[in-house]
């Protein structure tokens, strides 16, 4: 499994897979609204980051199984390829982000989570996140949408 930062021309692909992967988020994940304009235009001018992982020998552009964006070491859509989910690339993909974390000097790593997706909720925990704070992310035409925001202190 091959990683890296991603750059403004990975947009196509990190927004395809965000779609894919949110695409069954009840209520509707805001990420499907984000276009591939929007997400280049983000990355082009650093306002956010996003990493990208992929299988065998291509760059990425073939072949994805993750994307996820990252704000000030702050990770959110970790999104992986849903014909490809279940086989430990997510785990593998909270490994990396805590290593890059680390070699950046960052003390932790922190996420953001639907409280009702209880199976990535299980796996933060596992790999030692912390609910920090619960919040409703109230949204247009829902009730609010229950949010855990969790942390991991790296080097403990």
């Amino acid at each position: 499994m091959n990683m890296r930062i991603a750059s403004a021309k990975d947009a196509p692909i990190l927004t395809s897979l965000m779609h894919a992967a949110f695409q069954a988020a009840v209520p509707p994940s805001s990420a499907l609204s984000e276009t591939v304009e929007d997400v280049a235009t983000q990355l082009a001018e650093e306002r956010e980051q996003a990493a990208i992982c992929w299988e065998g020998r291509s760059s990425g552009r073939d072949g994805a199984v993750f994307s996820g964006k990252l704000t000030r070491f702050t990770f959110f859509r970790l999104s992986v390829d849903p014909s490809r989910q279940g086989r430990g690339i997510g785990r593998s993909i909270i490994r990396w982000l805590e290593a890059w974390a680390a070699q950046n000097g960052k003390a932790a790593l922190t996420c953001r989570v639907r409280m009702e997706m209880e199976a990535n909720m299980r796996l933060y925990r596992s790999e030692g996140f912390v609910v920090t704070q619960e919040e409703i992310v109230q949204r247009e035409g829902t009730t609010g949408i229950p949010t855990a925001h969790m942390r991991k202190t790296i080097g403990n």
